[in-house]
């Protein structure tokens, strides 16, 4: 059995040999051939198949009639096409082995109907068995956020960027939740659900650690960076060195008190080498030449522009008088830019 699991299935030697025992009361190689045959005649590859029997060998005991074919017609009838199926229950094995109407349907349904198609189901199952998680839990999760008052609508788009955001055990769930309320983020707030997705992604350790960071740079309190993280979750993703240079550099450099830095967190979360450097580099050269742009304190909104609305204001606006410009804010910068002159 273990050359068959070898050249029929492509398990290499040592995974044949570990399963070869589970069909040592098999008489001829009957039932395995049949389920093979059937597998591919779904359109399985062998690469496909390898990765099946490679979960669990003892698929190949299954009745096709009784066991297989079902499942397959089951999910077609969906509306997946005959490559999505068989790509399915490549990338998930055990569907397999789930009872049709009691877990493989309602988790194929779920999904489906939650992700907005199949196509994005199929994305999913790469990277994560979605397909592993009951619906009950899903529901339980969902609908923990619900009964907080989070709209739906914020909680499909949210969990659309990342589906595991729902498939913790409720008691993680619970957890994450009361670090967002912690956090001081409201239900009704629109940023509830992204810093849910930002604390999802960022222990506590990490988190406190770039608390410390800014906290240490600016000279803010921390109730000042929960107001910071309120307004922009996505500043937690910036690691903590890093947040501690941008913040040194706006005072530094760009003028900017620890006030508007509060006040303007998204600040944190724009490059320091591909934006905040160039374009304070852009203003000090404009000033050095008399040119009326404003107070240097002005500079922490100058961060903000649209890429656009920065290029044209200022840098083609005053690249005959100031040609250096366009070495100071190069055109790899400039490509956002609506025109090339």
């Amino acid at each position: 059995m273990v050359q068959y699991l070898v050249s029929k299935c492509g398990l290499s030697p040592a995974a044949a040999a570990k399963a070869a025992p589970r069909f040592a009361h098999l008489d001829s190689a009957s039932r395995p051939d049949a389920a093979l045959a059937f597998l591919r005649s779904q359109g399985l590859t062998r690469a496909q198949v390898r990765e099946v029997v490679s979960w669990k060998p003892e698929l190949l005991l299954s009745d096709v009639d009784a066991t297989l074919d079902p499942k397959f017609r089951a999910v077609r009838a969906l509306g997946l096409g005959r490559a999505d199926v068989a790509r399915l229950f490549a990338l998930y094995p055990p569907a397999l082995t789930y009872g049709i109407h009691t877990n493989l349907l309602p988790r194929v349904l779920f999904w489906i109907d939650f992700l907005g198609s199949a196509k994005l189901l199929m994305k999913w199952l790469a990277k994560t068995w979605l397909l592993r998680y009951s619906v009950d839990a899903l529901l339980r999760n969902l609908s923990t956020l619900r009964s907080l008052g989070v709209q739906q609508s914020r909680i499909t788009t949210t969990v659309r960027m990342q589906p595991t955001l729902i498939t913790q055990t409720p008691a993680r769930f619970q957890k994450l939740v009361g670090r967002v309320e912690a956090c001081g983020v409201p239900p009704s707030s629109g940023m509830y659900m992204w810093a849910f997705f930002a604390l999802h992604n960022v222990s506590e350790g990490s988190f406190r650690a770039k608390k410390a960071a800014v906290v240490g740079a600016a000279g803010c309190t921390e109730e000042e960076f929960d107001a910071m993280f309120r307004r922009a979750p996505c500043l937690v993703f910036v690691p903590a060195a890093l947040l501690r240079r941008k913040v040194e550099f706006l005072m530094a450099e760009a003028g900017c008190d620890a006030t508007h830095i509060v006040t303007n967190p998204v600040l944190l979360t724009l490059s320091l080498g591909k934006r905040m450097a160039p374009r304070c580099r852009v203003v000090e050269a404009l000033r050095s030449r008399g040119v009326g742009i404003g107070k240097k304190a002005n500079l922490g909104s100058v961060m903000r522009y649209p890429e656009d609305k920065f290029v044209e204001r200022y840098v083609l606006r005053y690249k005959e008088e100031v040609p250096e410009l366009l070495e100071l804010y190069p055109p790899r910068l400039c490509k956002g830019s609506s025109q090339t002159r």
